[in-house]
């Protein structure tokens, strides 16, 4: 797949890089339709934030769920879903109390990359939200 990577200060590239997978059960991997420049990403970009290069880039996404793993429950394939920058279990006492992005189980999705054709989305009943019933495409194939 293809998939923007940040290599240092000004310099984010469009290259190849591995499809993703199920690793655990509550994984789903989504097809990514579209997906944002979020201000935290262009404090790399701009050499403000130190990274470690070369990173995969982005954490602001919709898609539609292609694969899920076996104890995923709220969403199915070929749902349309808007996903946070976090992945959250939505379980804990921390996310019950309405604060997902301080889940004791979070996971940045940063550190994934959203900004690619796929993604593989950690913890995916807890942090991704289907939306009934999926958009009407006007420029590309949405679902």
């Amino acid at each position: 797949m293809r998939g923007v990577v940040l290599h240092g200060p000004g310099d984010a590239r469009v290259e190849d890089r591995p499809d993703p997978a199920i690793v655990h059960p509550t994984d789903a991997i989504i097809r990514v339709t579209a997906a944002c420049a979020c201000g935290s990403d262009l404090w790399p970009y701009r050499g403000v934030d130190k990274s470690d290069e070369p990173v995969p880039m982005g954490h602001e996404y919709v898609g539609v769920v292609e694969q899920i793993g076996d104890q995923v429950e709220t969403i199915k394939v070929g749902d349309f879903v808007v996903g946070s920058f976090f992945a959250s279990d939505n379980t804990c006492e921390i996310c019950r109390a309405g604060y997902q992005s301080r889940c004791v189980h979070a996971e940045l999705i940063g550190a994934i990359g959203t900004q690619a054709q796929y993604a593989r989305i950690p913890l995916a009943d807890g942090t991704l939200v289907a939306t009934p019933p999926c958009p009407t495409p006007t420029s590309s194939r949405a679902c």
